[in-house]
């Protein structure tokens, strides 16, 4: 019979950028959060680089996580809540409760809004790809801080292209109401590296940029 799952409750703190995609801490940010799951999990990682293996799913006692077999090339491993807090709940962020959830609104040069967390969670902070495990010691690397998704090497390369794909949208015989949202348009799209401060000490980080909405 399947054992039953044993809950733990364990408060614990982290590491977090500067900001949100920085990949700097220089501030010496942290942040605190609860687990409330499972006591332990079972995983598995790549016999030879040590990566967690993320095809195979967490498995708690329920699903009787110490007798299954490791598929071939694997080792299995064993995260206990108690003495490995941050790593399980990377794996289950589900079970995990944040003390700061508060948020910030910021304006972008372009009149749009966005909200963003004061302080990152672990999902915004850490990726369970880079999870690595040191058999010799019996401890987890959590890797680097996440990246910013989007540079503005390649902000400015989809900018190109949906300035050529908009090429053929313009006559010279089309009414002006249907002209001038096209024109709009584009011209936004010309100076969306200018609006955002490129190159500028007042750039606005690429994964924030707004892309405007092309006319219907």
């Amino acid at each position: 019979m399947p054992t039953p799952i044993t809950t733990q409750t364990k408060s614990f703190s982290f590491d977090i950028a500067d900001r949100q995609y920085a990949t700097t801490r220089e501030l010496g940010r942290t942040a605190s959060a609860t687990y409330n799951g499972p006591d332990r999990v079972w995983v598995f990682v790549d016999e030879d680089t040590k990566l967690y293996k993320t095809q195979y799913a967490p498995l708690t006692s329920l699903e009787d996580g110490d007798s299954v077999p490791c598929p071939i090339g694997t080792i299995k491993v064993e995260i206990i809540a108690d003495s490995d807090p941050v790593v399980i709940s990377m794996l289950k962020e589900d079970c995990v409760t944040y003390d700061d959830v508060s948020t910030v609104e910021e304006t972008k040069p372009d009149g749009s809004k966005d909200t963003y967390n004061v302080t990152t969670t672990l999902g915004q902070t850490y990726t369970i790809d880079n999870l690595t495990y040191d058999t010799e010691n019996n401890t987890w690397d959590l890797g680097d801080f996440i990246p910013a998704p989007v540079t503005w090497n390649e902000i400015i390369t989809v900018r190109n292209n949906m300035l050529t794909a908009s090429d053929g949208k313009i006559s010279p015989d089309m009414p002006d109401a249907v002209k001038q949202p096209w024109l709009d348009y584009r011209t936004a799209l010309r100076d969306l590296p200018i609006t955002y401060g490129y190159g500028t000490e007042s750039e606005i980080e690429a994964w924030k940029v707004n892309f405007p909405e092309q006319p219907e």
